[in-house]
């Protein structure tokens, strides 16, 4: 995808004279007045084809002024003081607001806009006292084009993912580098447990089709055109690599058949997104990053459980630096109970019991800790549960090159559980704790039935501590936050359209890989520590 060049923010009353070398220039409100010469040079600028950002107060400063004021379009607002502002877009369909989150809330003192210029068109809105006012609009100006926006004040604002996007974008549009989107077809080998939710996301992301579905069982294949019948279904994976229309694939197959089957997808040309683990060793990580780089195609992993509320929230606590740095932490999941005699529990298709739960949290531990793994220790029983090839219980100890450490285990023999979550920093500390929920219902007869669901299946209650002063330790239940929806099949059609950044991308998939090959690599070598560097 292009990206734009020449792109001036300016930070000086002269570099409005010097604009013609610019394809886009981003005017700040704090340049102080401007002169005719200042306002003609912005207008000429405009006019003969350039693109215009204006951010934060820069509307507010200069819209009453006779030449940029014509630029800018008549306009009208208020300025209201310092609150929680809740944005939404405006448009579904504008380049600029497609397949972005639902809301983008912001705190800060900001100009509301209620006449905007009577041909712009209004991308982010928000209400004020019951009534709309309009945060952010485009208009066309002779041959360019302008983007206005009133947040972006304060850096706080100014950080926010989303604000970020909005800009990237509001420069790609006034450089006039947008086009008609072409709907990217979308083909799924291995309909399994996960097929449905693939689907449903793609159905519901815009510029994305859910065209094709592959696997060697026909059942399965019913079971894709039931709930998606437009669906077109085939048993071999080589038709899938043959189909021209098929722009990427996703792979849902068994894991140790990640590599091979994402290979073939790369070469011949389709964006690939692994199903977890991404594959079984770094080396074939490595070698699927190497081709995709080759083949210049998109590679990624659906680490979908990034978007879960707890960690949402987890990360949230630790961006505010609440509990201080984190140089402890400790994971767990399971419980006392038979595991499945799908290919999950049998090693030599799954990698083992370190790639099936690990795959998710220890991607949460690597992101929580970003420091480089220095050190991997892996612990395995087989005591109980003999029909299976996996390990009843394993265990991951990490060391970083910071001094943190964190331990992840997975136990189907734990008949006491651990909390889910037990981060440790430098003025505090996060608690997860599993919940025990049920499903009630009634038999025909009245009688009730209550079905408990898998410590899994329910979201953890979370608590942060914190000390003052004086031993006092403040206790602080939180309340989990909404996920927007379809987040990582969004992020891939905003990558596929617009080139921006990989929410998972396929290096930080492959550090995952080295940690959890090094953990079986130590299991079977009696717990010997494995020395890492990634």
């Amino acid at each position: 995808m292009e990206s734009v060049d020449n792109v001036l923010t300016v930070t000086s009353l002269a570099h409005l004279f010097s604009l013609s070398a610019y394809r886009v220039v981003v005017l700040p409100a704090n340049l102080g007045p401007l002169s005719k010469e200042h306002e003609e040079a912005i207008r000429i600028f405009v006019e003969r084809g350039g693109g215009l950002v204006c951010l934060a107060d820069t509307v507010e400063a200069y819209h009453e002024y006779d030449v940029l004021g014509e630029v800018l379009g008549p306009v009208h607002g208020m300025c209201v003081p310092r609150s929680e502002i809740i944005a939404r877009p405006a448009q579904e369909d504008h380049p600029i607001t497609c397949r972005v989150d639902p809301t983008f809330v912001f705190n800060e003192e900001v100009y509301l806009l209620d006449v905007i210029p009577p041909a712009g068109q209004a991308l982010w809105t928000t209400k004020w006292h019951y009534a709309s006012y309009t945060l952010a609009y485009t208009r066309s100006y002779g041959q360019g084009r302008v983007f206005c926006a009133t947040p972006g004040a304060l850096e706080e604002t100014r950080r926010h993912p989303m604000f970020q996007q909005m800009v990237a974008r509001a420069i790609r549009y006034v450089a006039g580098l947008e086009s008609e989107e072409r709907v990217l077809k979308v083909a799924m080998i291995g309909y399994g447990a996960i097929g449905f939710e693939h689907g449903a996301a793609i159905s519901h992301v815009p510029g994305l089709h859910y065209s094709l579905v592959c696997d060697r069982n026909p059942e399965r294949l019913a079971l894709a055109r039931q709930s998606f019948p437009e669906v077109r279904t085939c048993l071999d994976l080589n038709e899938v690599a043959e189909d021209p229309t098929i722009d990427a694939v996703i792979v849902s197959t068994p894991p140790n058949t990640h590599a091979s089957v994402s290979m073939q997808m790369l070469r011949a040309g389709k964006h690939v997104v692994s199903e977890k683990p991404f594959c079984i060793t770094s080396a074939e990580a490595d070698a699927l990053i190497e081709l995709a780089q080759e083949q210049r195609r998109a590679l990624t992993v659906y680490q979908c459980r990034r978007w879960d509320a707890d960690y949402v929230a987890i990360q949230e606590v630790l961006k505010r630096h609440t509990i201080g740095d984190v140089f402890h932490v400790e994971t767990f999941v399971g419980g006392y109970a038979h595991p499945c005699d799908y290919w999950h529990s049998h090693e030599p298709i799954s990698g083992g019991v370190f790639y099936d739960w690990g795959s998710h949290y220890l991607d949460w531990i690597l992101n929580l800790i970003p420091d480089p793994v220095v050190s991997v220790r892996g612990v395995e029983h087989k005591r109980v549960w003999h029909d299976v090839t996996n390990a009843d219980q394993a265990s991951v100890y990490l060391r970083f090159a910071g001094g943190q450490e964190a331990e992840f285990m997975h136990s189907d023999i734990a008949a006491a559980m651990k909390p889910k979550w037990y981060i440790l920093g430098e003025r505090g500390a996060i608690v997860g704790h599993w919940r025990q929920e049920s499903v009630k219902s009634r038999r025909w007869s009245g009688d009730l039935i209550e079905e408990r669901l898998a410590p899994s299946e329910a979201l953890p209650q979370l608590s942060v501590l914190t000390r003052d002063v004086g031993d006092t330790i403040h206790e602080q239940h939180l309340m989990l936050p909404q996920v927007p929806p379809y987040a990582f099949h969004r992020n891939l059609a905003n990558h596929l359209h617009f080139g921006e950044a990989l929410a998972v991308p396929p290096e930080q998939a492959r550090r995952n890989i080295a940690v959890m090959e090094a953990a079986k690599y130590s299991a079977a070598h009696d717990g010997k520590v494995v020395a890492l560097d990634c």
